[in-house]
């Protein structure tokens, strides 16, 4: 007897803020995706400004471009036909609002959000605790955690490098274009209780969620220094030791001060050591440009293994999304199925 749910093979997604990533990424990706189906988008302003894109698409003629309805707020769309057809939500906002968002989707729909999770540590605490209780999905779109090479790297680590004792983190970007623009709101100013805004919270964010998931460690305490901008007073250097459980310790450098040549050519320069009982793996290059570097491992033992390519996030337009957009959109297939086949289960 054939399988009455094989042939479901859409995830339904609503995509919640229209700016200059939705458009260029999220809804692209989605339209293009034989896996995916858009249903709702959510944007407050009719015509949405960024000027790292001043060609975005007013609401409307989002609307008739992917022939779905566009509300002005979540509330809306919680109220709406359209939120009892959808499966999860990408949640692109500013990143302000991702802990409101968060909180009135967690539990009802499946949840990708993009990166910083929030703005303050304690909604990100209140986000974890409430996505741990719930039997959906939450994920943050840090795309260079869900890319094959690292989970090379964190296998590497767990089996050959032994007990972690230092890490040295390092990565540089050509982007005081946007943290010395004043333009640029949600990047230099603070909100709610931040103490400031920059290159740590936009930017490291990428680089330490990576480190942290190939290393497994927990940082207890941490010592910090960082440069601000003239013109912003957004902090465009950071350097920070960290120490962690399990006597480790961390030494990260991060910078937004390389120079700007082009979006192709300058990319993000990033260098991690990981040192450990069992010896060193070095993993570096320029991201986007898989031939600038590699993974080399140096054990004890007199091993010294070099895997050519450096694959780290995974932002190209083009295509049907990242990694992180193929498992979310995986991981509502299967609780779709999951449902359906429960739900005839308790018919019968």
């Amino acid at each position: 007897m054939p399988d009455p749910f094989s042939a479901t093979r859409c995830a339904h997604i609503a995509v919640v803020g229209a700016g200059w990533w939705s458009q260029g990424w999220h809804l692209p990706h989605l339209s293009r995706n034989y896996h995916a189906q858009i249903t709702a988008i959510v944007e407050p302003c009719e015509a949405p400004r960024s000027t790292l894109n001043p060609d975005l698409k007013t609401t409307e003629e989002l609307q008739k471009l992917y022939a779905v309805p566009v509300f002005k707020t979540f509330d809306e769309f919680l109220a709406s036909p359209e939120a009892e057809q959808t499966d999860g939500v990408i949640i692109a906002t500013t990143h302000s609002a991702h802990y409101e968002v968060g909180m009135k989707a967690i539990g009802r729909f499946h949840v990708l959000m993009e990166k910083p999770m929030t703005t303050d540590l304690a909604e990100a605490d209140w986000l974890a605790q409430a996505a741990s209780k719930s039997d959906h999905i939450f994920m943050l779109n840090n795309t260079a955690n869900f890319r094959d090479s690292t989970e090379k790297v964190h296998n590497m680590v767990k089996s050959k490098i032994g007990q972690v004792r230092s890490v040295n983190c390092y990565m540089a970007a050509a982007l005081l274009w946007l943290f010395e623009d004043p333009e640029n709101v949600g990047w230099i100013k603070p909100t709610g209780s931040m103490q400031g805004n920059g290159f740590g919270l936009g930017q490291m964010s990428h680089a330490l969620a990576w480190l942290y998931f190939v290393t497994d460690l927990e940082p207890e305490k941490v010592c910090c220094s960082m440069l601000h901008s003239e013109k912003t007073g957004a902090d465009i250097t950071d350097i920070a030791i960290v120490h962690c459980a399990g006597n480790a310790i961390m030494s990260i450098h991060g910078t937004a001060s390389m120079p700007f040549k082009s979006y192709f050519e300058s990319t993000k320069h990033i260098h991690m050591k990981i040192f450990g009982s069992g010896g060193v793996l070095s993993y570096g290059g320029e991201d986007q440009h898989p031939e600038s570097g590699g993974l080399r491992l140096e054990l004890f033992d007199g091993t010294d293994q070099h895997l050519p390519g450096f694959y780290f996030e995974n932002y190209q337009a083009e295509g049907d999304g990242p990694e992180s957009l193929q498992v979310f959109l995986s991981g509502c297939h299967l609780n779709v199925q999951f449902t359906k086949r429960r739900q005839v289960n308790l018919k019968l």
